[in-house]
């Protein structure tokens, strides 16, 4: 069996260009043609599903490793944060401008 490469068929397209324009495609070719290409559509549209079960699962361990981070392993969570600090320095401010 000869293995057909892209420059074999050009080849062969180009020598028998008249029967092509003379012979028309044999019955239920297109019917052929089409369920193939139903069949490559319903393949992609099959693994959306699965892709969002990744999206979804992956989106749950990246909050879940967020939040033990910050709450478990975070070396300064003890200490004062940038935000309370804002807090107390607005809170003296306001302190000192009543008195």
């Amino acid at each position: 069996m000869v293995r057909l490469s892209e420059d074999n068929i050009e080849e062969f397209i180009r020598k028998n260009k008249s029967k092509f324009e003379v012979y028309p495609p044999p019955d239920k070719h297109m019917d052929r043609f089409f369920l193939k290409l139903n069949y490559h559509i319903k393949h992609m549209i099959s693994i959306v599903p699965y892709l969002i079960r990744v999206a979804i699962i992956t989106a749950i361990i990246f909050s879940v490793s967020v939040i033990v981070w910050n709450n478990y392993i975070r070396k300064d969570r003890y200490e004062i944060t940038l935000g309370k600090k804002i807090t107390l320095v607005i809170e003296r401010v306001k302190t000192e401008k009543n008195n």
